[in-house]
């Protein structure tokens, strides 16, 4: 009869662990742009964001003087001037790549966005 009080432990805690929400998954993209002035040349680079379902942004490193979001088809989905003012920000599945601003001084930025879906 001891038995029965542990196993209605044991089930009850099954349940909750069953119940409980599945870990979100996060993905992080990268975005670093160079002018170069003097030869009239740009370049870019950075890891794009895939999303495989809708996500949200969580967090944004870096992008001092603002940043874009841009999808696959080149079309910008949002333009952020504090990087911060993305927090929040929904996104559909899809490809994005992240596009710094750069300032007339400072030629060279980075951003790193990170999305919970």
């Amino acid at each position: 009869m001891r038995l029965l009080p542990t196993m209605i432990a044991v089930i009850a805690l099954l349940g909750a662990v069953a119940a409980s929400p599945a870990a979100a998954e996060t993905v992080t993209a990268t975005g670093s742009l160079i002018m170069k002035d003097k030869y009239g040349t740009q370049t870019q680079w950075g890891r794009t964001l895939k999303l495989p379902e809708g996500g949200k942004v969580v967090r944004v490193m870096d992008g001092t003087y603002g940043f874009s979001i841009v999808d696959a088809s080149g079309d910008t989905v949002g333009d952020f001037l504090l990087p911060q003012q993305a927090v929040g920000t929904e996104l559909a599945p899809g490809e994005y790549s992240l596009m710094p601003y750069v300032c007339a001084q400072h030629r060279h930025h980075h951003v790193e966005v990170t999305v919970e879906y």
